[in-house]
Order: structure tokens, then sequence, then C-alpha cells
């Protein structure tokens, strides 16, 4: 009896176990719920362009979407998940404590690029554990809320140390959520996902929809509606604090507009954990696209701190309302959970290009730009990713349907 409690202690299933795969993927995103206060903390202490601000936050970026890709095509299905995420952690914290001596710009990419991989390895496990639980949809909308309650209520202290420290704090900070995830890491699974997996109700062949039976061009235009997704929110997320600046809103306002939309954004990772799959995930994923394309315009053709507060708080609630669909569908075609740390690859990824590709196309004075090409990817994703959805609800209501006729 001993060794089955222990084996549910640490099943795939048990609060405590998701849990802990929460914290350890919140370790390895925390630079996004940050990354307007890191950006502008690049240029405003250590004394970068915008250009190379916004390339210093794409490195990063890029180096977890690589590492992702590295993880989903090589080891995410053989490594012991326990072993190798308490290693990453102590790393983590090792390499965002030597960027506080980065004292140039080729110094700190190199540092942000290796701080990159480590996250993006550490988020390829805690992605990977997520999506072989029984019920992804909504573990992964837990995951988004709890992550944003952490980032929400962080972002909001800021402004008492930030001008003071600067990306010295900001650093010491990044480390703080790597040493939380090794305190609760005794909870994680032992052994690697596939095996580890075998314990739950819901073992491999359960999958709704294999990849074997899913359309090929259907899997290939999901990861590109995923990454061009992902183009468009961490393009905009990302400059939300210059275009605040330039709308005249004080340092404070933003921080407190932006620290309460990512409360807004919890509400949103709270509802899918709560709706699931009820309505399925073509209807919620259409309305989060169109919506986050209403809050950008509401960013562009509206003054103040009211609409400002309003636009962020619709854009993150929409955003983390739509993503948990993205990934429960590829967790329910491939319970290795391959295909999940594919696409958590590609939006991180697409979360590198958006900074990137604005940063080329705007001015230390005007940020219009990042708002106008955020549009412009919500809208292809929109395109993209319905006749996606459409061929996923056909395959797998004929996925469930054969057994009875067999």
């Amino acid at each position: 009896m001993a060794v089955k409690g222990g084996a549910q202690v640490h099943g795939r299933d048990n609060w405590r176990s998701v849990l802990s795969a929460i914290l350890l993927a919140k370790a390895a995103i925390a630079t996004f719920s940050l990354a307007p206060f890191l950006l502008g903390s690049y240029v405003d202490h250590v004394g970068l362009s915008a250009r190379q601000a916004s390339q210093v936050l794409s490195i990063e970026i890029i180096s977890i979407a690589i590492a992702n890709v590295c993880a989903a095509l090589l080891w995410i299905h053989k490594v012991n998940c326990f072993q190798w995420a308490r290693r990453l952690l102590v790393l983590l914290i090792v390499l965002n404590l030597a960027c506080i001596n980065a004292g140039n710009f080729s110094t700190l990419l190199v540092l942000r690029s290796a701080v990159g991989i480590t996250e993006g390895s550490l988020l390829a496990i805690g992605f990977g554990l997520l999506g072989a639980t029984g019920r992804p949809d909504r573990n992964f909308g837990w995951m988004f809320a709890v992550s944003l309650t952490i980032g929400a209520i962080n972002v909001r202290i800021l402004p008492l140390y930030l001008e003071s420290a600067g990306a010295v704090g900001l650093f010491f900070n990044l480390a703080l959520y790597s040493i939380a995830a090794i305190l609760c890491s005794r909870w994680l699974p032992r052994g690697n996902i596939s095996g580890a997996y075998q314990d739950s109700p819901d073992a491999p062949g359960t999958s709704i929809a294999g990849a074997s039976v899913f359309p090929f061009m259907a899997l290939v235009f999901l990861l590109i509606a995923n990454y061009v997704y992902f183009i468009g929110q961490g393009g905009v997320w990302s400059f939300l604090e210059r275009w605040g600046l330039q709308q005249g809103l004080d340092l404070s306002g933003i921080a407190s507009a932006l620290s309460l939309s990512l409360f807004a954004g919890v509400s949103g990772g709270l509802c899918v954990a709560w709706l699931d799959t009820r309505v399925g995930r073509l209807l919620p994923l259409s309305a989060a696209i169109l919506l986050a394309i209403t809050s950008i315009l509401i960013f562009r053709y509206s003054d103040g701190f009211g609409y400002f507060l309003l636009a962020a708080c619709l854009f993150n609630f929409v955003n983390n309302f739509g993503h948990p669909y993205i990934l429960g569908l590829a967790s329910s075609i491939d319970k290795s959970s391959r295909l999940t740390v594919l696409s958590g690859a590609l939006h991180t990824g697409g979360q590198a290009t958006g900074p990137f590709v604005i940063g080329m196309l705007v001015t230390n004075t005007d940020f219009v730009n990042a708002l106008w090409l955020g549009i412009g990817f919500f809208t292809l994703t929109f395109f993209i990713i319905v006749p996606v959805m459409v061929v996923a609800d056909r395959t797998m209501k004929r996925k469930v349907v054969s057994p009875k006729s067999a």
C-alpha cells in the first residue's frame, strides 16, 4: 500500500503533481509577464537602444523556442522529469544572477540566450507533464490562472523597486521563481513522461484523436496558427509599457493597468478550467481571437488611463482564454506530449518574433506600428485556425464513433 500511495502522490493527475508542473512552467515563462518592464529597463538602466533591447528580449524567447523544438524531437519522452527539472532550475538561478554583471549589449545577449535555452527545457518538461494528464484543457487553464496570479502580484509591486534597482532587481526577481519551483519539485512525477503516464487512468491509446488519423496538413496549419497567433500577442504585449508612455501615462499607472490586466488573464484561465470542452474548442478560440483584435483597436483609438486599463484587461483575458484550447487540442491528438511541446515551441517562437519584427518598425518615440502588426497577425490566425478546428471536430467525432461501430 505504501508503494501505491507513493505512486498516487507522484501520479500525473494528482493535484500536487499538477501544481509542481505549473510552478515549473511558471519559472520558465516568468520573463513573459515581466517583458514590458525588462525591455524598458534595458533601455533606461542598461543603456541599450529600443532596437537592442528588443533583440535581447527576442533572443531569449527564440532560445526558449529552439530548446522546445529539441525537446519535442529528441528527449522529452526519455528523460527523468524529476532529476532534470531540478538541475535546470539550479542552472537558471545561476544564469539569471550572472546577468547582473553583464555590462554591455553583447554579454547580455549571450547570457539571455543561455537563460532562454534553460527556460525552454524547463517549459518542455512542464508542458509535457500537463499535456499528458487526463484533462489537459482544464489543467492548462489552471496553469495560466496560477501563473498570471503570481505575475500580476509581481507586476503590481514592481514600482516599489524598479526605478532604483532597475534590471538588477528584475534578474533577482526572476531567480526567485526558480527557487519556489525547486521547493515544490519533490512532487514531480518520477521517471519519464511516457512511463509515468502509464499510471494514469487515461493511459495512452485512449486519446480522442491520434496523430496517425489526424490529417497531416491540418497538423501543419495548427502549428502555423499557433506561431502566427503569438507573433501578434508577444509583439503587442512587449511594447505596451512604451505605448502607455507615448500616450502620456506615468510608469506607476502603466504598471497598475498591466498588473490588473494579468488578473483579468487569470479569470480567462479560470474560465477555461470551468468550461473545459463543454462547447468544443472552435467557438471559444474564435471568440478569443476576435476580441483580441477589438482590444488592440481600443488601444489605438482611445486615450487615457481608463481605456488603457480596459484594453489591457480584455487583451490578457482573451489571450489566456484561447491559448489552453490550442494546447488542449495538441494534447488530445498526441498523448506522448511531443506535439504539445512543439506547440509550446512555436508559441514561444511567435512571442520572440513579435518584438523582434516590431522592434525594427518602431522608433524610440512612436510605437503605433506594434498595434497594427498585432491586428494583422491576429486576423491571419483567425483565417488559419477556423478550418483546422473544423477538421479537428470532424476527426474527433469519427474517432469516438468508430470503436462503437466495430
